[in-house]
């Protein structure tokens, strides 16, 4: 760690210091997970912040009046009562990070499954035309899931 940590995590695009977060595309509906997730996981001090870039990559301005907002300033967590032991700020950020991805990872796993058994029930009922294209789309939705994973 010599300044700042690159992450690209799917849709988790940041720059991470020993002090603040740079989040580009933080008003993607995905990354306000990940937002909102350091906002309940890490508590705030009120001297650094975590900031968004917008679109083009550059630096929003801070919004005094709304500090929490979006894409904004938040501030950094302060360390947690009695542990010493404590994870450097851009460990914490990228643990965070990696748990956003995964549970957005098994969310997908679980939709494709939910919708997966039922298809194949039908399927061994009734063998049709129908029900086949409805397994190849299923199965490509899986081949498309695996790859992801993998990469």
């Amino acid at each position: 760690r010599e300044k700042a940590m690159v992450v690209n995590l799917e849709f988790i695009k940041a720059i991470v210091t020993a002090e603040e977060v740079f989040l580009l595309d933080p008003l993607n509906q995905d990354v306000l997970k990940f937002v909102d997730q350091l906002r309940q996981q890490l508590p705030c001090k009120s001297s650094s912040k975590i900031q968004g870039l917008d679109p083009m990559g550059q630096q929003e301005k801070p919004d005094t009046s709304s500090a929490t907002s979006p894409g904004r300033w938040l501030p950094v967590p302060e360390a947690a009562d009695g542990l010493q032991h404590e994870l450097p700020f851009e460990f914490r950020v990228l643990e965070i990070a990696l748990e956003v991805v995964c549970t957005y990872m098994d969310s997908n796993v679980a939709d494709l499954e939910r919708e997966a058994y039922p298809v194949l029930d039908e399927l061994v009922r009734n063998v049709s035309t129908k029900n086949l294209e409805h397994v190849r789309s299923l199965k490509s939705n899986l081949t498309r899931l695996f790859a992801w994973v993998q990469k």
